[in-house]
């Protein structure tokens, strides 16, 4: 069986990777689309990540309009369903791969719906509210042939959505293995590597990213955050580890205001890091900070606190280790308190039970793949239209 898998950012790589290596383990074919950040100098050209894990780039296709305006992301959706369409139509796979709600995920979804190809697509029937992406993640699973849930509500949904139940599964989230399989490396070896200072008690990783109903407020937003984050810190002697956000609108402002740090001591900026060095990260942090889905999906497997400051995220499935809060520098402040310094909270997020699954769901996935009849017309057409 050829699978041809479709990513566009290196956050959501590092999601299908470990799928794409149980795929590669049992001799299926294997080639990888790139769009978006990962062919963008800005974002580290994190294609050559994928390139390292030795898998065939079947294709890249420029679709990261540098641009803060609105017609960044439909433009890109454009791109990719033009370049896509010429690599399927010269592949000729017999899957297309696709994970979540970004630009990528529509437009693979809506290639292969009119030439007649097979999308498995991971991470439907989960809400985002107030973000472009909510939609677009349920308009990806109307368009798809196959449903890979990271949760059993999430199946639910997509069930009540409409789609038929052959064509859904729970498999839960893949990024599990990555987390359990990247080997252990010391927190005073990783800190020499990027040059951190390794006199703080204790630091913290923010990822936070634009939300496109609250594009204009992305510079303030930001700015409310760091500040809340920076009276923390200098109280407790910690540090911030700050990732750079994602490329949707906004971001651009958000940059703005994370530069304004940079000769603040307690804080350190990176566009992005390796999935080792970032795994061994998380593993040594106190908490998360900011609105990333990672902390809705992969912080419940670290059993790692989570403030998400903002709208983005809220919604969604929580296993009980994030505390929401919005962006007064009290809030976040306390938020932050409990997370790092709260025992019986600490005890709490120890002991969740995750409903994200655990780390088999790539072979489950693999499984769903390996089950399909690609010559059996019902994967192909769908019966039920609510």
């Amino acid at each position: 069986m050829y699978i041809l898998a479709v990513t566009g950012i290196r956050s959501e790589y590092d999601y299908i990777f470990p799928v794409l290596e149980e795929l590669r383990k049992s001799k299926h074919k294997i080639k990888v689309v790139v769009s978006g950040a990962h062919l963008s100098h800005m974002h580290n050209e994190t294609w050559k990540y994928i390139k390292k894990d030795k898998f065939i780039i079947a294709d890249k296709i420029d679709s990261l309009f540098s641009t803060n305006r609105l017609t960044q992301r439909s433009n890109g959706v454009s791109a990719i369903i033009s370049g896509l369409t010429q690599t399927v139509e010269r592949e000729n796979p017999d899957i297309i791969l696709v994970d979540g709600d970004r630009e990528e995920s529509i437009a693979t979804a809506i290639v292969g719906n009119y030439m007649k190809k097979i999308v498995v697509h991971i991470g439907g029937g989960d809400p985002a509210f107030g973000n472009a992406d909510d939609p677009i993640r349920f308009a990806v699973s109307k368009l798809s042939h196959v449903h890979c849930c990271t949760a059993l509500e999430y199946k639910k949904n997509l069930i009540k959505l409409g789609e038929e139940k052959f064509r859904v599964f729970n498999t839960g989230n893949p990024t599990y293995v990555n987390i359990d399989t990247v080997k252990k490396i010391k927190k005073d070896k990783i800190f020499k590597l990027l040059k951190i200072d390794n006199f703080f008690k204790g630091f913290l990783i923010l990822i936070k990213h634009p939300l496109s109903s609250e594009m204009n407020e992305s510079y303030t937003q930001m700015k409310k955050s760091l500040k809340a984050i920076k009276i923390f810190c200098n109280k407790h002697n910690f540090a911030t580890i700050c990732i750079s956000p994602n490329s949707d609108p906004g971001s651009y402002e958000m940059i703005r205001a994370i530069k304004e740090l940079k000769d603040e001591k307690w804080f350190y900026y990176f566009n992005t890091l390796h999935r080792d060095i970032f795994i061994n990260l998380v593993r040594n942090a106190k908490a998360l900070v900011g609105n990333s889905s990672m902390g809705i999906l992969e912080a419940p497997h670290y059993k790692l606190p989570v403030v998400n400051i903002g709208n983005r995220q809220v919604g969604r499935l929580s296993a009980g280790n994030v505390k929401f809060t919005n962006y007064l520098e009290k809030s976040i402040i306390n938020a932050l308190e409990i997370s790092c310094f709260d025992k019986n909270y600490i005890k709490k997020i120890n002991n969740l039970k995750n409903p994200y699954g655990d780390s088999s769901a790539a072979k489950k996935i693999r499984k769903v793949i390996e089950s399909i009849d690609t010559e059996d017309q019902k994967w192909y057409v769908k019966r039920k239209l609510c």
